[in-house]
């Protein structure tokens, strides 16, 4: 986005359809000024903006988005169920059920939470990888994600 001051330049030149004459003492600064932000790594005089970093300059890796598998879904279900157990048995909980009925809901919770995981990590999986974030390769043992 340009400036003020380079806005109105460009408006006086659209309006009268010249610019003033340059000096060459002002190419000269400004092709030094560009060859020093370019060592340094920025994007111009004003440099880049964002957190600063404290020692190397290189960007941090990403860590790749993993493949979705069924494995990883039936890993990660049963720690929600039990989570869901936990809220329903201490915090949800008006004293009137017994906790066989809270873990029988879990249970049925878990078990539908396998299939909604493994849609959610399929949609970030897809979208990393249009977006051309690192992502890691179909396993070889295939969609299940099991050794045989």
């Amino acid at each position: 986005m340009p400036t003020d001051k380079q806005r109105r330049k460009q408006e006086r030149f659209r309006r009268h359809g010249v610019e003033r004459p340059r000096s060459p003492q002002l190419d000269e600064k400004e092709a030094r000024q560009e060859a020093e932000a370019e060592q340094k790594g920025k994007r111009g005089s004003r440099g880049t903006k964002g957190r600063a970093t404290k020692g190397s300059s290189a960007p941090r890796a990403r860590k790749p988005v993993p493949f979705p598998t069924l494995k990883r879904a039936l890993v990660r279900a049963p720690i929600f169920g039990l989570i869901w157990f936990v809220l329903m048995r201490f915090v949800l909980s008006q004293g009137g059920t017994s906790p066989t009925d809270d873990a029988l809901q879990a249970l049925i919770l878990t078990g539908v939470m396998i299939p909604l995981l493994l849609l959610t990590d399929s949609i970030t999986y897809r979208l990393a990888s249009r977006r051309g974030l690192p992502v890691q390769d179909r396993p070889r043992d295939g969609y299940l994600g099991f050794r045989p």
